[in-house]
C-alpha cells in the first residue's frame, strides 16, 4: 500500500511539473501575409503574419523546431487595427511567446502562442 502512494504522490509531482510553461519576449522578422489559408474544410480568409525568428533565443526558450511556421494575427496585436496597415514583409516584431502544452493550438501542431505583438 504505502509503494502504491509513493507511486502515485510522484505521479503527481511529475504532472505538475510537466505543465510548467515557457513564456517570454521573441524578436520575429515578417516574411509574408497571407489574407486567405487553408482551413479544416474550406479556405478561411482572415489576415495571417508568417514570422522568422531574429537573433538569439531568450533563455529557457523551448527549441527553435518550436517556432517553425510561427504566424501572428491582427488580433496577437494592441492595435489590430493599424497592424493591416502598417506590418509589411521585412518589418521586424517582437511578441510574447507561450509554450503550449495543451489545447486547441498543441493539439494541432503548435506548441507555442503568440500575443502582445508590436513594432520593434
Amino acid at each position: 500500500m504505502r509503494k502504491i502512494i509513493a507511486a502515485l504522490a510522484a505521479c503527481l509531482v511529475l504532472a505538475g511539473c510537466g505543465l510548467g510553461r515557457w513564456e517570454g519576449e521573441i524578436r520575429f522578422k515578417v516574411t509574408s501575409i497571407n489574407n486567405c489559408y487553408d482551413g479544416y474544410s474550406d479556405v478561411i480568409c482572415a489576415t495571417r503574419i508568417y514570422l522568422d525568428l531574429v537573433g538569439d533565443l531568450p533563455a529557457g526558450a523551448p527549441g527553435k523546431s518550436s517556432f517553425k511556421g510561427a504566424f501572428a494575427e491582427p488580433d496577437d496585436f494592441a492595435d489590430e487595427s493599424k497592424v493591416r496597415d502598417e506590418v509589411a514583409v521585412g518589418d521586424e516584431i517582437i511578441c510574447v511567446g507561450q509554450e503550449q502544452s495543451e489545447g486547441f493550438e498543441y493539439l494541432n501542431g503548435n506548441p507555442l502562442q503568440l500575443s502582445k505583438c508590436r513594432m520593434a
